[in-house]
């Protein structure tokens, strides 16, 4: 579940050995660190990104990037550049070149069948998102799971779920019944040394126990918990707007942007960014608002607060009027 939820929240030993793809007219080249955030210059970059422009008779944005090591880190196909909306069937990778992942996407959500595997290549897990709509509210059902030798241990949505760390060791471990889990599961964060007990009933949740390294427990009714701002987002955005005016001349305009930012477990927002374009010094006033935002509630995961990447979307400035009405 814990590898689950991880998939539903991507050239040589430098770049200048790497081949990294030549930018062209049919193409763009974008740098992120591991984390997300995009970096003017590719030395400051841990992957790189290729977009390129729909083929004819599509409206698909192809997408492409590339580890260090030159192996490919994911390709697929998205309806948007900046943030990614991916659409139609992707494939993550391991830095070794082995796949990851195969998962079909629309409008950016999981659906359909999908196949993660082990940094091996065996398959690890097949999944079934039910419809896009569903992912924000359930987990996939897990049709198999195997180990990485290949033994199955679910088959045909029962049996018993194993998923592994980065170390190899196992993170969390339960039953399996109608592609659901089913009764008592364990798991652990090996470096934050916490460990928590999940109790769920006919597929769904029911509570769980979580333990931190000095042996204080916590209970929790919701496995996890999205962060919160006071008054809810349309506030946050109440607040960012009243950090900047608008020219005269762009009153009666109307701007949509994207606003992404990281909130740690103090509710501490950093590394805001905003998506949309109005004018140099009010784009700029944007960002720093995000950074200087009151705490937020963080994330709740297991009973716990952790870090997490959070998106809004926002609309500035005056929205286009309706038509008036001919009076006859």
């Amino acid at each position: 579940m814990k590898y689950i939820l991880a998939i539903c929240c991507l050239f040589a030993a430098s770049f200048s050995m790497a081949q990294a793809p030549a930018k062209s007219k049919t193409q763009s080249v974008f740098y992120f660190k591991y984390d997300g955030s995009k970096v003017p210059v590719v030395d400051s970059a841990d992957y790189i990104r290729v977009i390129s422009l729909p083929d004819s008779g599509s409206t698909l944005f192809g997408v492409a990037d590339y580890y260090r090591n030159s192996k490919p880190k994911l390709m697929g196909k998205t309806t948007t550049i900046d943030p990614l909306t991916l659409q139609d069937q992707c494939v993550s990778y391991y830095s070794n070149g082995k796949r990851e992942s195969v998962m079909s996407y629309a409008d950016g959500r999981p659906l359909g069948t999908s196949y993660l595997f082990y940094p091996n290549g065996k398959v690890h897990l097949t999944l079934e998102y039910d419809t896009a709509a569903a992912v924000a509210v359930d987990c996939p059902r897990i049709i198999s799971c195997l180990d990485s030798t290949g033994k199955a241990l679910v088959t045909d949505g029962n049996g018993h779920y194993v998923d592994y760390n980065y170390a190899g060791a196992i993170s969390e471990e339960g039953d399996i019944r109608n592609a659901r889990p089913d009764g008592v599961w364990h798991g652990s964060y090996p470096d934050e040394k916490v460990t928590y007990i999940d109790t769920y009933r006919d597929g769904k949740f029911v509570s769980g126990v979580t333990t931190n390294a000095a042996g204080v427990k916590y209970t929790y009714t919701k496995r996890r918990q999205s962060p919160e701002f006071k008054g809810g987002e349309e506030a946050f955005v109440a607040y960012i707007k009243k950090k900047f005016k608008y020219p005269a001349t762009l009153k009666q305009k109307s701007f949509q942007g994207v606003l992404t930012f990281l909130i740690d477990q103090n509710g501490k927002v950093s590394q805001g960014r905003f998506l949309g374009n109005i004018t140099p010094e009010i784009n700029k006033t944007i960002v720093a608002a995000i950074n200087t935002s009151p705490a937020w509630k963080p994330a709740i995961q297991n009973g716990l607060p952790v870090s997490s990447s959070w998106v809004v979307s926002a609309l500035f400035g005056t929205s286009a009027k309706a038509p008036a009405k001919a009076v006859k």
